[in-house]
């Protein structure tokens, strides 16, 4: 019978620790800017030859952002 006031003072300690220790920060979203540095670094440790390695480079640091609306069809399709 002596086991049970240990038992149910371990189970207090350990119930009390978990509630006082910190919660972990909440982690950052990356900015535009290392997204695309850590695009380039991966590039630069890929080996592709030199003229697919500049078209990759190319559209990393300038992309295309289509048009809002160029990719849809002029006039939707009727169903008979």
């Amino acid at each position: 019978m002596k086991h049970v006031p240990i038992l149910a003072l371990a189970v207090t300690a350990l119930v009390l620790a978990g509630c006082a220790s910190q919660p972990e920060p909440e982690p950052r979203p990356y900015t535009d800017a290392e997204v695309k540095q850590f695009a380039l670094e991966m590039l630069s440790r890929a080996g592709l030859p030199y003229e697919d390695y500049e078209k990759v480079r190319q559209a990393i640091l300038h992309p295309r952002v289509p048009e809002a609306g160029k990719d849809l069809p002029r006039q939707a399709p009727r169903r008979g």
